[in-house]
């Protein structure tokens, strides 16, 4: 008897240990409470230990894709350095002979040109050609003096074209004009405190009959002198145009 009332009350005991939480639950009526607030997040772990290496992966030969379409044709490049220099070439074929040329003669290239300078004692006229009536070289040979200025003036006789050039001495102030006919050509003016020299060249054109002259305007203060020589007036064919 005693082992089968010990067992029966184990059970008992058992089932009231079961049964009481849930009584004293429904007589105190109490509700369950609202679930806290997530915690923050906590650190980073520690990096773990470095593993195994891992087993080699499967060979294989990489596939080629297709060619694709050819792209957009860019730009010119820059120029490349200058190469080395080749070799000559062969030589060239002889080239046809020129026409004869015209045959020289001493008497046609002798009066192409002119050089006078002024030595007279009378003022210079204004609006009028200065006159340049000494020839500079007058010690050549008859067939290799140059042109004769009548009163300082210059008359073409071969149409060329011509270079001209003038130098004059003055006190002060001066003011020329080189002519061309009645054609001003260029007009210089010069002033200073004590003597000046004023220059001028020019290249013409001209025609058979052209006459080429330097006059001097009011303002000027040419020096005169019969034994000056610092009056010049120069001019010679470049070459004739026809």
């Amino acid at each position: 008897m005693a082992p089968q009332w010990l067992s029966c009350s184990t059970a008992w005991l058992l089932l009231l240990v079961c049964i009481v939480p849930v009584d004293m639950q429904s007589c105190t009526g109490g509700i369950p409470g609202i679930p806290g607030i997530p915690g923050s997040h906590g650190p980073n772990g520690q990096d773990g230990v470095k593993g195994e290496k891992g087993d080699p992966g499967e060979g294989g030969q990489p596939i080629r894709g297709q060619k694709g379409v050819a792209g957009v044709r860019g730009p010119p490049g820059r120029p490349g350095i200058k190469g080395d220099m080749g070799l000559p070439g062969p030589a060239g074929f002889p080239g046809q002979k020129g026409e004869k040329g015209k045959p020289f003669s001493l008497s046609n290239k002798q009066k192409y040109f002119f050089s006078n300078k002024r030595a007279v004692s009378n003022v210079a006229e204004m609006n009028a050609p200065i006159n340049f009536n000494r020839v500079i070289l007058p010690e050549l040979a008859l067939q290799f003096q140059g042109e004769t200025l009548v009163n300082g003036t210059f008359q073409c006789k071969i149409k060329g074209v011509y270079f001209f050039s003038f130098h004059v001495s003055a006190k002060t102030r001066v003011c020329l004009k080189l002519m061309k006919g009645s054609q001003e050509q260029f007009t210089l003016c010069d002033g200073a405190d004590g003597f000046l020299v004023t220059s001028g060249s020019v290249v013409l054109d001209l025609e058979v009959g052209d006459t080429i002259f330097v006059e001097p305007t009011r303002y000027n203060g040419i020096v005169v002198s019969q034994s000056s020589t610092s009056h010049s007036f120069t001019g010679f064919l470049i070459f004739p145009t026809s």
